[in-house]
């Protein structure tokens, strides 16, 4: 099997797995088993973080339901083949050649060295940016609807932010918080960096120590004139 299929079958299995999931009875607030359709539209919207919805999010489905909404799109933001080699690195398991292949492709590297190394990289990058929103965002929640809900809320939208994913759990959106600054501001910041991706982050962070570098050699060499 190609790397291409590989990949391929890879995101169907995600989609699938995620709409057997909320498909059960524990997923919706109902208790009963949810519609296949709206399972199967649901997971395949998260997965490939379009946010489109059939049904309520946050009325909907159950706390499970939402948990397995928020996991899918972190996969889909991710990528199939980011998110199972983390878990594999995780696990310590080793790479083969087709596996290094396949990351490389996943990736659009030229080759396969420190291909690991990138994906602890996006990994982390990913995690700092969605904790700094989860915290910022707890100011806004957790005064209206206490802490465990509030972290709730903060959590789900901050990796919906993140990988742009569209979902919330608000009926009217964030039409409620139109005047909050503090959440106009996190919301509008994770979705714009979760946008522009690592490499454009890493480069951001790399401009300003290599600019001051930059300045300080200029610098030496004009005094040495």
């Amino acid at each position: 099997m190609t790397v291409s299929r590989t990949i391929c079958l890879g995101f169907l299995a995600v989609i699938t797995v995620g709409a057997i999931l909320l498909m059960m009875p524990f997923s919706t607030t109902s208790g009963t088993w949810n519609d296949p359709i709206v399972a199967l539209f649901t997971s395949t919207s998260a997965v490939c973080v379009t946010g489109l919805a059939v049904e309520d999010t946050g009325t909907y489905f159950s706390f499970w339901g939402q948990f397995f909404v928020v996991a899918l799109v972190q996969i889909g933001g991710l990528g199939y083949m980011t998110a199972t080699t983390f878990l594999l690195l995780l696990l310590g398991v080793k790479f083969g050649l087709k596996d290094k292949v396949a990351i490389q492709q996943a990736l659009d590297r030229s080759g396969m060295h420190d291909s690991a190394q990138l994906i602890r990289s996006i990994i982390a990058t990913t995690l700092i940016f969605e904790l700094t929103g989860v915290f910022l965002l707890l100011l806004v929640f957790v005064p209206d609807y206490g802490f465990r809900q509030g972290l709730w809320l903060a959590i789900f939208h901050s990796i919906n932010s993140w990988n742009n994913a569209g979902f919330g759990l608000f009926k009217d959106n964030f039409i409620g918080y139109q005047s909050s600054v503090l959440l106009n501001f996190v919301v509008t910041g994770l979705i714009i960096f979760g946008g522009v991706g690592y490499q454009v982050i890493l480069e951001m962070y790399l401009w300003g120590p290599r600019s001051l570098a930059a300045k300080t050699r200029a610098n030496y060499i004009f005094s040495r004139l």
